[in-house]
């Protein structure tokens, strides 16, 4: 509850705030729900620390739910737009 209530105008904060509510329903194996998550903590500040990060998240999650369309989005989005992002050298791993 706390972390849905968090609202911050900073680039890395509220995305990592976002992030960390998918955390914990994958903690709690909600996966479906902690995708939702990853995939709004992406979108909300592009960035190159914290979108990379949960874009990776959201493909684990994807691959785990068995949707390798998804997972594929993810990767192939960081691969193409943050080719320096320590998530990049694990791309082609996933894919």
């Amino acid at each position: 509850d706390h972390l849905d209530d968090f609202k911050s105008d900073d680039q890395i904060l509220a995305p990592l705030a976002k992030g960390a509510i998918g955390d914990a329903f994958l903690q709690l194996e909600q996966p479906e729900e902690a995708l939702d998550y990853y995939e709004e903590a992406a979108q909300m500040r592009e960035n190159n620390f914290t979108t990379p990060r949960f874009l990776m998240k959201a493909a684990v999650t994807a691959i785990k739910l068995g949707n390798g369309a998804a997972a594929e989005k993810y990767l192939t989005r960081i691969q193409k737009e943050y080719p320096d992002s320590a998530e990049a050298n694990k791309v082609s791993v996933y894919l």
